[in-house]
């Protein structure tokens, strides 16, 4: 069974280790400084408001995380929850955690009126599990404006 917690100060190896392979793995099309990492640890141990990063757990110990982020939608009529990153070891792959953390979240949020997360074409594993999750393509072109 998987365990989901809020990050603590002292995942921080463990947590930069895993991003580091979750960006440089198929999820992500870019490298990510190790600045955002620490700048992402810090706000989610500050404040659930708007983030919030979990470490999952299984009988073995750390074996992944999930990064939200929460914002409101007029467009969806209220919350929006961003499933950000999702990333499990390769040992912990196929055991159907990421069901889990699925249901977990729609659980953990009654009040959210629309989940969304995003994904790289190449990223075809991640992409079956969302649509048999429910989860649909939307036919937007996404675009970002990046602030030095």
């Amino acid at each position: 069974m998987l365990k989901i917690r809020d990050i603590q100060e002292n995942d921080r190896e463990e947590f930069f280790q895993m991003a580091k392979e979750f960006y440089g793995g198929p999820a992500c099309d870019h490298d990510v400084p190790v600045e955002h990492f620490e700048a992402t640890l810090q706000e989610c141990i500050r404040s659930k408001d708007y983030s919030r990063l979990l470490m999952l757990e299984d009988e073995s110990g750390v074996v992944g995380y999930f990064l939200l982020a929460i914002t409101w939608s007029n467009e969806a009529g209220g919350m929006v929850v961003w499933l950000e990153e999702l990333f499990f070891n390769s040992n912990s792959r196929g055991k159907g955690y990421g069901t889990q953390v699925f249901a977990w979240v729609e659980k953990e949020y009654p009040c959210a009126k629309r989940f969304r997360l995003e994904a790289t074409y190449s990223n075809e594993k991640a992409i079956s599990l969302y649509e048999r999750l429910g989860y649909k393509e939307l036919h937007y072109y996404q675009m970002i404006k990046e602030r030095p």
